[in-house]
């Protein structure tokens, strides 16, 4: 990234002070030797006497990105953005890097750190609506539901082809307690997009909460999510959820069955160890539940 920057500012025709374009042509020399240090320090001083000039934030950008330092990419991108706000492929590098960033911080359920991210890439891109998908899930992750409701309802007014605005949507307005409007967010859903089987899970999951204020039957919600599980056997809520509810009827060996499935896809919350727990503690294996025990609190405690 630095070189294909700084190439466009030796074409430039913008008078700079002499020395910045020393630092920047040494900036250059030593980032093709791979002295990024040395480079990132020539670009950082280039950009002190010459702050106007955005191809030396964006260089400087570059360089951290090769440092592994997105964070501090993401500051320097946004600094040229804001002196040249109309140059479309640095506010493309800019909206790429922070919706990768905000995959990476969520994949490592850093849902805190991800929401000022997720906040000013909207604003920044107030017409993406993979923004707005991003804010819409640190919301909800953040359990500011109401507010999340609103990001992927613009997500997918965005888009409307996008099945994970609407499932977005529709989780979203559950937690808010939205529940009609979570339900009639579903059954839409299911009609545009009857092969998502994201669709059916997180439909099964408000089925089993609806089912528990006696506005829908527990067959409804097993049957949705069986559904959900033969279109993808991989999806590790409909697993949990599938677990919980035999556990509640005393169907231990299914439960360890469907909790042992939501384990190996990836589930790796309290409440699914604490689940574990209470169906190995049932089967007599009190070795086993007592190490899930532990490892709910363990959660318990990351999660707050």
């Amino acid at each position: 990234m630095i070189h294909s920057a700084l190439i466009l500012f030796f074409l430039s025709q913008g008078a700079e002070p002499p020395e910045a374009m020393t630092l920047a042509r040494r900036a250059y020399d030593a980032a093709r030797g791979g002295r990024l240090e040395a480079a990132a320090k020539d670009l950082q001083e280039a950009s002190r006497l010459a702050p106007k000039n955005p191809l030396y934030r964006s260089a400087l950008g570059g360089i951290y990105l090769k440092q592994n330092k997105p964070e501090e990419a993401i500051a320097e991108f946004r600094r040229a953005v804001a002196l040249d706000a109309g140059n479309s492929a640095l506010r493309a590098n800019l909206e790429k890097l922070s919706l990768d960033y905000g995959a990476v911080l969520a994949k490592a359920g850093r849902f805190r750190s991800g929401l000022p991210l997720a906040r000013e890439t909207a604003a920044l891109f107030p017409s993406s609506a993979p923004a707005h998908l991003m804010l819409g899930l640190f919301e909800t992750r953040n359990q500011q539901n109401v507010r999340a409701v609103a990001a992927y309802r613009k997500a997918l007014e965005l888009d409307a082809e996008s099945a994970d605005a609407s499932v977005g949507l529709g989780i979203a307005q559950s937690s808010a307690g939205m529940l009609k409007e979570s339900q009639a967010t579903f059954e839409a859903g299911l009609k545009k997009f009857p092969q998502d089987a994201m669709h059916r899970q997180a439909y099964g999951v408000l089925l089993v909460k609806l089912a528990e204020a006696g506005a829908a039957t527990q067959d409804q919600a097993v049957n949705m999510l069986r559904e959900a599980l033969r279109m993808d056997p991989r999806l590790a809520e409909a697993h949990y959820q599938l677990g919980s509810l035999a556990l509640d009827h005393e169907d231990v060996d299914e439960a360890l069955a469907e909790l042992s499935a939501a384990l190996g896809n990836g589930l790796d919350d309290s409440r699914l160890h604490y689940a574990l727990a209470r169906a190995l503690r049932r089967k007599g294996r009190a070795q086993e539940a007592e190490k899930h025990l532990q490892l709910f609190r363990q959660r318990k405690e990351a999660e707050h």
